[in-house]
């Protein structure tokens, strides 16, 4: 039937009309759920993150969103469940007791001889965290999820990184590393990227952080 300029959409041209009827699809992406928001402010808190270092650190490009906390809202549980998951199959009771990557490190080279694998180790951590949070941020997502590596052989380490779409990672990023301090609690696994580390190694000895990041570099989703 053809329109003749009565009822409804009378007074209104075409545009107007298309507008009018795209104003709910607007509405929806301009305001992420509100439920999902509170939930990436919690998960922020349970990491011991304070909340306006997200969100006020513009000078220094961290610039995170509403989108962008809504986004973040399931990964905090989702990687520390699964931390948890790999150190209750590779129990560690030198983990335990002093809660340090390193040492960790040093107990499990011993099953090296036995056929072991380092089970507890930084790539092992970083595999369980990255195949936790992929699948929560699929293509479309105002955050990328991705794998990172610092340092030069033999003492390089790995962990995962998640940051704003389109934004520099070295200064956006949330980094999840259980395997620092060998912890699936959030506020010992989760950090900003400025404040990850330092690593401290068997002797005790901090390494500053503006030297072990001299060489981070991200890494493809296999490798």
């Amino acid at each position: 039937m053809k329109y003749d300029g009565r009822g409804p959409y009378c007074g209104y041209g075409p545009l107007a009309i298309l507008v009018l009827a795209a104003l709910p699809a607007l509405a929806q992406t301009a305001a992420p759920d509100s439920a999902k928001v509170r939930a990436g402010h919690d998960g922020f808190r349970r990491a011991g993150i304070p909340l306006h270092k997200a969100v006020d650190l513009s000078d220094r490009g961290m610039k995170w969103s509403v989108q962008n906390m809504a986004d973040f809202g399931p990964l905090v549980q989702a990687a520390s469940d699964a931390v948890a998951r790999l150190h209750a199959r590779y129990p560690s009771a030198t983990a335990d007791a002093y809660g340090n990557g390193t040492l960790t490190n040093i107990e499990d080279s011993f099953k090296l001889f036995g056929s072991g694998n380092l089970e507890r180790g930084c790539i092992s951590h970083q595999t369980v965290t990255f195949n936790a949070l992929k699948p929560l941020l699929p293509a479309g997502s105002s955050l990328v999820v991705a794998k990172v590596r610092y340092g030069l052989p033999p003492t390089q380490h790995n962990a995962v990184l998640v940051y704003p779409a389109g934004t520099d990672w070295k200064y956006t990023s949330v980094v999840f590393d259980g395997w620092l301090k060998q912890k699936s609690d959030p506020d010992k696994m989760v950090y900003l990227y400025e404040d990850w580390g330092p690593i401290r190694p068997v002797a005790g000895i901090e390494i500053e952080p503006r030297y072990w990041k001299a060489n981070v570099q991200l890494l493809k989703d296999d490798e």
